[in-house]
């Protein structure tokens, strides 16, 4: 992995902070509160990335403080968006429990995964490759990478 590739943003609590990979084919990892787009959208381009260059979303679970900004990329850019498999079948059958919404009172408007993935699955950003590790506990579809 080239970590000069790697910029961590870290954002104020309680939306949680997001990974972005530079390269050939940019990824953000997490993407925040939908209600916070519009710093999200600051804090890629201070990163260096338009937000209309983000190549794909991964997501490590689909809390609504990790996955709400979903919505707005796939809506204005079409971006696709990868999660673990398990919550992908939730979150693409607009499952009221998914995103656990209602208790972080913050809306998740619908979006849908494209590419769910499982163990040791592969996401690539140009030279930088992202392998999922399965970290059930927070969420049962917990990835980390």
């Amino acid at each position: 992995m080239n970590d000069t590739n790697i910029v961590l943003i870290e954002r104020t609590f309680p939306s949680a902070n997001m990974v972005l990979v530079k390269g050939k084919k940019p990824l953000l990892i997490d993407t925040g509160f939908g209600s916070d787009i519009k710093e999200t959208k600051q804090l890629i381009t201070e990163a260096g990335v338009k937000p209309e260059k983000i190549g794909q979303i991964v997501n490590t679970h689909y809390h609504s403080d990790h996955a709400g900004g979903n919505y707005y990329f796939q809506k204005n850019y079409r971006t696709p968006i990868a999660a673990h498999r398990w919550e992908a079948g939730a979150v693409n059958a607009v499952d009221p429990e998914a995103c656990s919404a209602e208790w972080l009172d913050q809306p998740v408007e619908p979006y849908r995964i494209q590419q769910p993935l499982s163990e040791g699955d592969e996401i690539t950003s140009g030279s930088t490759v992202l392998q999922a590790v399965e970290t059930p506990g927070h969420t049962l579809g917990h990835l980390s990478f």
